[in-house]
Order: C-alpha cells, then structure tokens, then sequence
C-alpha cells in the first residue's frame, strides 16, 4: 500500500486572548496597506498637480506667442494692401498715359 500524507487543520486560537489579538493585527496589517495606499494617492495627486501647472503654464506660452503672431499678421496684411492701393495706382496711372499716348 502506498503512504499517505496527512495534512492537520490550522490551528485555532486557544483562547478569546489569542484571537483578539489575531484580530488585531489583521487590523494593523490592514490599516497599514490602507496608508500605503493613501499615501501612494498622494503622491499621484501632487504629480498631476504639477504636470497640470506645467500644461497651464506652456498653454500661457502659447497663447502669449500666438498673440504676437496675429500683431505680425496684421502688420503683414496693412502693408500688402498699401502694396496693392500703389500698385493699382501705378496701374492706373500707366493706363492713363497710355490713353493719352494713342489719343
């Protein structure tokens, strides 16, 4: 015949003293994973904190370097239309001499 192994129940606490006590540091033990886990939250808000100032901060960035873009912008489009009113002006007054050369 072959062996057998045999496995005993776990112990139980031998008196409300020693299962108090279990109690309590399963309670311990749970309260310390629940700090660790608050504390690891912390952290994270803080990083998000950061990385949300950060994102504010390049946003004002951006916004500051647009609005100088549109300032260039409009400098550009005043004097394309001053080129364009010279140039139908030239336009206008080459026509004219013309007119007045065939007449």
């Amino acid at each position: 015949m072959s062996q057998s192994n045999i496995i005993p129940f776990p112990a139980r606490p031998n008196s409300d003293q020693e299962r108090l006590q279990s109690s309590l540091q399963n309670l311990q033990a749970a309260l310390d994973e629940q700090r660790s886990a608050l504390r690891d939250w912390r952290f994270a808000m803080t990083e998000l904190g950061v990385s949300v100032a950060g994102l504010g901060a390049a946003m004002h960035s951006y916004q500051a370097t647009l609005g100088g873009v549109e300032g260039k912008l409009a400098e550009l489009r005043s004097a394309s239309v001053q080129l364009e009113d010279w140039a139908d002006g030239a336009l206008a007054e080459a026509n004219g001499k013309d007119a007045d050369a065939i007449s």
